[in-house]
């Protein structure tokens, strides 16, 4: 029975051989164009959401011109309820996807990428919102936050190390046995970092 390390709660075992595996950490245009992918499929579903809804709002608009009073509120909800969809579902995409049992987003499961913890573990939903959150703090330091991957050993961004996170290229992931098919992990073959 492995021992259980006291802070990650995860057996000393698997972190010895994560340690020996040469993990293949995703570069920044590959992540760039994952990035792009799922940008598109987000606004396209948003946009087909919109257009559903756009018929029952504009015929409650229609109902609701009986007074200025009410046409106010009616766009007041409306403006609310659009922004909290826009947010919620924002969220759920980025966050939801990461912190499911894919690791990723759409656009990274289409290029091969995962998003994992320091333990090449899936985020908890709390750490893929941070990670989440993130985001806009790298965009606004005018997407610098973005451009340190280059510069950082395991091409982390900003909201990778805040988040304590990595993006790997799926392949390189080690495939580790449960213990009731063999006591010993099993890696797949190690293989070079991506230069890109």
């Amino acid at each position: 029975m492995a021992r259980i390390h006291r802070r990650t709660k995860k057996p000393i075992y698997q972190q010895r051989f994560f340690a020996m595996h040469e993990v293949v950490y995703a570069g920044f245009w590959r992540r760039l164009a994952a990035v792009c992918i799922d940008h598109v499929l987000f606004g396209m579903t948003l946009a087909a959401v919109g257009f559903v809804l756009m018929f029952p709002a504009l015929l409650m608009g229609f109902m609701s011109m009986i007074s200025t009073a009410t046409i106010t509120i009616f766009t007041i909800v409306l403006w609310l309820g659009v922004l909290t969809l826009v947010v919620g579902s924002h969220w759920l995409y980025y966050a939801g996807f990461e912190a499911s049992s894919l690791q990723a987003t759409p656009g990274k499961l289409a290029l091969g990428l995962r998003v994992c913890d320091e333990q090449l573990q899936r985020l908890t939903l709390r750490r893929s919102t941070i990670r989440y959150v993130g985001h806009f703090l790298s965009a606004l330091l005018l997407y610098f936050g973005y451009l340190i991957s280059f510069f950082t050993a395991r091409r982390q961004t900003l909201h990778d190390l805040i988040s304590d996170s990595l993006v790997v290229r799926e392949e390189s992931l080690p495939k580790v046995l449960t213990e009731s098919q063999s006591s010993v992990p099993q890696l797949v073959p190690e293989v070079k970092p991506e230069l890109a």
